[in-house]
């Protein structure tokens, strides 16, 4: 006969069961920051002197010290970020005249996000990120990531993606990093403007046949707080698999919306979804910033 689990051992599987599902978590936020390649987060470099390791918070630049390092060429998306997120319209001139220097799209590319996000007038870097953006979601490439019975991600192209691939006369090992990267970030970059411009491009993301651009245009709409598009979310979560769906339902959390909220509990396993409404509480926005 087994001997009856004592309190502590209780106490241990709760530390074990809860650990579990803050790794899970974890590797939920690592993916949606995966899919912004880099570009959409302070905490990655990349640009004209490329740096192999993520900055350290310790190491995080000063605002005056960030816009030193874009005027002299040497800096990172992290420099960029931090611009943004000050809202330093002094630095407009400077991050215009790196945007023609650069030669990295991606760094290119968060400028622009960067030069929109601040109110600069200039269609250059509208256009700049909208045609990538448009041309990722109206894609009709099939999604890379194939999912069992169960809705949960297996390895492997999909058999959609293989088929597509042999069709186009690719490999399908060729393509992953732009359907599971490139396109969903050119979508993130553009959402992450505020710019209402972006919601029907977002609108039309959440059609895609790639989930990842569905997750990032959700995303987007829910950073533009726009409410309209709920109903459109909701019918994308429908529509997915599992994991897909709980993912895509996260945009889900941040209305305050009846409908969005109940959504937000059907899609999501109730323990995240805890979390999930805790950051936000905390402040914590749709792209993590």
């Amino acid at each position: 006969m087994r001997n009856p689990i004592s309190p502590r051992e209780n106490d241990l599987n709760d530390k074990i069961s809860a650990t579990m599902k803050f790794r899970s978590l974890a590797a939920m936020h690592k993916t949606f920051h995966l899919l912004l390649m880099g570009a959409l987060l302070t905490g990655f470099a990349c640009g004209q002197s490329t740096q192999s390791q993520p900055e350290k918070l310790a190491d995080m630049p000063t605002l005056p010290d960030a816009i030193a390092k874009v005027k002299s060429g040497d800096f990172g998306a992290i420099h960029v970020e931090l611009i943004a997120e000050a809202g330093a319209v002094e630095a407009i001139p400077i991050l215009k005249e790196q945007f023609v220097r650069v030669h990295d799209p991606l760094l290119k590319a968060k400028i622009a996000s960067v030069l929109v996000r601040l109110g600069d007038k200039d269609d250059t870097y509208w256009d700049f990120l909208l045609k990538p953006a448009t041309q990722a979601v109206e894609s009709d490439t099939p999604n890379f990531i194939s999912y069992d019975s169960q809705g949960k991600a297996i390895a492997g192209a999909s058999p959609a993606f293989a088929a597509w691939a042999e069709a186009h006369n690719s490999s399908p090992d060729a393509m992953p990093e732009a359907q599971i990267y490139s396109a969903p970030g050119a979508v993130g970059l553009l959402a992450l403007t505020g710019d209402p411009r972006a919601i029907p491009v977002l609108r039309r993301g959440l059609l895609s046949p790639n989930y990842q651009i569905e997750i990032m245009a959700a995303l987007g709409l829910a950073d533009l707080g726009d409410k309209g598009s709920i109903p459109l979310i909701i019918e994308a979560c429908g529509k997915a698999p599992a994991e897909a769906a709980t993912a895509i339902a996260q945009a889900l959390v941040y209305f305050d919306d009846p409908a969005a909220q109940s959504a937000v509990d059907q899609y999501i396993p109730r323990d995240i979804a805890k979390i999930y409404r805790e950051a936000r509480a905390q402040g914590r926005k749709p792209f993590g910033n």
